[in-house]
């Protein structure tokens, strides 16, 4: 079981909540241009072995795991000033905290190098999850885990123009933290409503600028 956190808007965390799903980020829709694009493609040896993949056709191999799998994104830190400037709407957001126990497999912690790595001999399993998990050390302050789902009974979204996916909350992934951004205008009392039906206790709180450091600090909030 890991604690782990969702960074992201305050609307999108209260329609995740009323709806009990987090919705599942597509490939071509991650900001680093090195997503499935982990390996050396400068000189490829033993790309014959990996059905004749090339530089030239790899891009169509990333669209095809793209096509196929997303990803649910998570943090280690809830306390990282640069995942709320980023991912939740500059601290106006929301930061949820999870229970995750996705079984093996599907679920990981993200490898961060300086150089992208080799075609192996025999690409098998570990090769695909290690296109799937390993980006640039500058990305390494994000402290990213990764669950991977395949992309299957979507639903069709007006507003995106788009069919989009969602994991639902359960088992192995249980909602525990709903922290507020330190500059987020949402209230207490709109969580509550949002998580109304919910069987689990949820700790709700609000992060504020620490008076002494650069850092964030959470306390809890009084919902009563």
């Amino acid at each position: 079981m890991n604690r782990l956190y969702h960074f992201t808007t305050a609307r999108f965390a209260l329609d995740d909540l009323r709806n009990k799903r987090l919705k599942i980020a597509q490939f071509d829709d991650l900001n680093d241009p090195f997503e499935l694009k982990s390996v050396n493609l400068c000189n490829p040896v033993h790309a014959q072995a990996f059905d004749g993949i090339e530089e030239k056709h790899f891009e169509g191999y990333k669209a095809a795991v793209a096509r196929r799998w997303g990803v649910l994104c998570f943090g280690e830190k809830k306390t990282d000033v640069l995942q709320w400037a980023h991912y939740a709407d500059r601290h106006k957001g929301i930061c949820l905290g999870f229970d995750v126990s996705v079984s093996q497999g599907k679920f990981g912690r993200v490898k961060y190098r300086t150089m992208r790595f080799p075609f192996p001999e025999k690409p098998d399993v570990d090769f695909s999850w290690s296109l799937l998990s390993t980006k640039s050390k500058d990305w390494a302050y994000e402290r990213e885990w990764r669950v991977f789902l395949e992309l299957k009974d979507g639903v069709w979204n007006e507003n995106a123009g788009r069919i989009l996916y969602f994991a639902d909350f359960g088992s192995e992934l249980v909602v525990r933290d709903v922290i507020l951004g330190a500059m987020c205008k949402t209230s207490a009392s709109d969580v509550l409503q949002a998580t109304q039906g919910y069987a689990d206790t949820i700790r709700i709180a609000r992060m504020h600028l620490s008076c002494s450091r650069f850092e964030l600090e959470d306390y809890p909030v009084d919902a009563s």
